[in-house]
């Protein structure tokens, strides 16, 4: 009797091991929140450069979600993610928001970053932690990095385009279509579509002006195609293009009739042109 419940104490001890190891394996791989052991440094400042709300100045840090940095016209920011991981330069007119910094049981570090609108430049070290993830989303969808350089422009209403100078990188649209992207190549990613296949990267910010034309005493409207990689913006407004690069939009009339557009590629060029003798009254 007393050999048959010490086997039934065996069997019990083993089950109940089981139990403990199945409810811990979730928790190896589950991501917590240290208060201030994950940041978003803000490293370089020029020009209106704003954190907050308030203006950002070297030192400054973004720990928790919600937390954003915004660079105005003619403005740009460099910022650094905590243990060196990656160092972002952010363009004129480019906003940063943290969404997620968290370090996983098993020591990985996992660091999602959103870009609403504008230009930002990674440039990110290897993750050697397989449980580490640097993610840098926008309306459009998601860009993955194990360590790699790239840009994501974003422009009106989530366009995406990602341009690979170093690495790899894998861009998925929001409904889960995945492309992967190679060094030299690049690819734009409209909401509600899949990534556009990868083509080969080459800067081009020329445009083919169309129309100006005024519609009404406080409005005018442009109509001009450029290549769909870039970010175009008139008088400082960003403009909205379709997949094929195509820009159709009435904008308001400046009182000085001064037309600027300017077109930016992912490498943070941009060229500047006067479109104010095109103009059709």
């Amino acid at each position: 009797m007393k050999l048959q419940f010490s086997g039934i104490s065996k069997w019990v001890a083993i089950l109940l091991a089981s139990i403990l190891i199945t409810l811990a394996l979730p928790l190896l791989a589950r991501e917590i929140q240290l208060p201030g052991s994950r940041w978003v440094e803000v490293r370089q400042v020029r020009g209106s450069v704003t954190y907050q709300g308030r203006p950002a100045k070297v030192g400054d840090r973004l720990t928790t979600a919600g937390q954003q940095i915004s660079t105005g016209k003619e403005s740009s920011a460099v910022l650094a993610v905590d243990t060196g991981i990656a160092t972002i330069n952010l363009a004129e007119l480019t906003t940063v928001r943290v969404t997620g910094l968290s370090v996983a049981v098993n020591g990985g570090r996992v660091t999602l970053l959103s870009v609403p609108t504008g230009l930002a430049r990674v440039s990110a070290r290897r993750l050697t932690n397989p449980n580490s993830r640097l993610e840098i989303n926008s309306p459009g969808g998601v860009v993955g990095v194990r360590g790699t350089e790239f840009a994501v422009g974003v422009g009106p209403e989530g366009k995406a385009a990602t341009a690979l100078f170093e690495g790899k990188v894998d861009a998925t649209s929001t409904q889960g279509q995945t492309v992967k992207i190679e060094k030299g190549y690049a690819s734009v990613t409209f909401p509600g579509n899949p990534p556009s296949p990868p083509k080969a990267f080459k800067e081009n910010m020329n445009y083919e002006l169309i129309s100006l034309s005024v519609i009404s005493p406080g409005k005018v409207r442009l109509i001009c195609t450029v290549d769909p990689l870039n970010l175009v913006y008139l008088n400082d407004q960003p403009l909205k293009m379709d997949r094929t690069g195509k820009i159709d939009e009435v904008v308001p009339r400046p009182a000085n009739s001064d037309y600027w557009l300017v077109v930016r590629s992912p490498l943070g060029n941009q060229v500047s042109y006067e479109l104010g003798a095109s103009l059709v009254r």
